[in-house]
């Protein structure tokens, strides 16, 4: 099991996927990749596939986290 947090997934998938691709040739190009710039290109590759294969369920996710976070706001 990878331990992932699902907060952040969210995030990169509440950007959409226009976005994503673009962050994704953004990172890629860097010549020099450290650890945090794996991580996030693997978090981005798994927000364009959720995206892509259900996007219903990902579109869940997101306005079930932004309900989430209204209701610790108030």
């Amino acid at each position: 099991m990878i331990a992932r947090s699902v907060y952040r997934d969210t995030l990169a998938m509440s950007m959409g996927m226009e976005r994503v691709l673009n962050e994704i040739q953004y990172w890629e190009n860097k010549p020099k990749k450290v650890k945090s710039v794996k991580k996030r290109l693997e978090r981005l590759y798994q927000a364009r596939t959720s995206l892509t294969e259900n996007p219903k369920a990902a579109k869940s996710l997101v306005d079930q986290l932004r309900e989430i976070n209204n209701e610790r706001k108030n």
